[in-house]
């Protein structure tokens, strides 16, 4: 008998550590409301701004697999691939912290063999779907009058590129900052993407909600004094939303 009642209290306590942990786990997004100026918020004092990849669209894997498989000259891609140089090159734009954009463009311009298959990067890279429920939430959030704002990594050329393919996706949007020639290719967490971004919201003095998935760039907004919340899947964001009264 005592043995039961050993295993029953061991159970008790496993349980509740984990039920402090899930719940440590689910909320510990929640200390960005000290960062929360007005209350009520309303659209008339607050900007609501998102990031794009794995908050409102996600890697396409199958059509990734059709655009390579339909791609020409694959043998001779793949023997570029194979040049340890050009992985010498990629390494040190990692190392640089780049985006995207900079290594299609920076490896094609290298390596002019290597030029005809920029397209098809750039394919790959917005081989992306939509996040259904995330599209409601843009629909909601315009039809309310949120002034809506896309702060992304995403290089200025694949931008343009996936704005032609999914054009009604983009027109909630009142304002874009996003990594381009013009601005060094700055991107998040660096200080000067933030420093771009408020810019762009100084005029119009109102308290910015920042949605994205990286905890580096939360944390950085949070320092900007952004009222920063970290996505981790619609159902999570709608709930924080309605939680702070963004929605009802």
């Amino acid at each position: 008998m005592g043995i039961y009642v050993s295993y029953f209290l061991i159970i008790t306590i496993l349980s509740v550590i984990t039920y402090f942990v899930v719940r440590y786990l689910r909320y510990r997004n929640l200390d960005y409301k000290k960062f929360i100026q007005h209350n009520p918020i309303s659209p008339d004092n607050t900007t609501i701004a998102f990031d794009l990849h794995d908050v409102i669209v996600n890697y396409d894997y199958k059509q990734i697999a059709k655009h390579i498989l339909k791609a020409e000259n694959k043998f001779s891609l793949f023997i570029h691939i194979l040049n340890p140089f050009f992985w010498w090159d990629l390494i040190k734009l990692f190392a640089n912290n780049c985006v995207a954009e900079q290594y299609l463009l920076t490896i094609g311009n290298k390596y002019k063999k290597l030029q005809p298959h920029i397209p098809l990067g750039i394919k790959i890279a917005n081989s992306q779907k939509p996040q259904p429920k995330m599209v409601r939430l843009l629909i909601d959030l315009a039809k309310q009058g949120y002034e809506l704002h896309l702060f992304s990594n995403i290089g200025a050329k694949i931008f343009q590129d996936l704005k032609q393919k999914m054009p009604g996706l983009f027109d909630y949007f009142d304002g874009f900052t996003i990594p381009s020639p013009k601005n060094g290719y700055t991107r998040k967490p660096n200080q000067n993407a933030f420093d771009n971004f408020l810019s762009k919201h100084k005029h119009i003095k109102k308290q910015i909600i920042f949605i994205d998935d990286k905890k580096k760039n939360i944390k950085k907004g949070q320092k900007n004094g952004i009222i920063a919340i970290r996505f981790r899947n619609p159902d999570q964001i709608i709930r924080e939303l309605k939680d702070i009264g963004v929605l009802s």
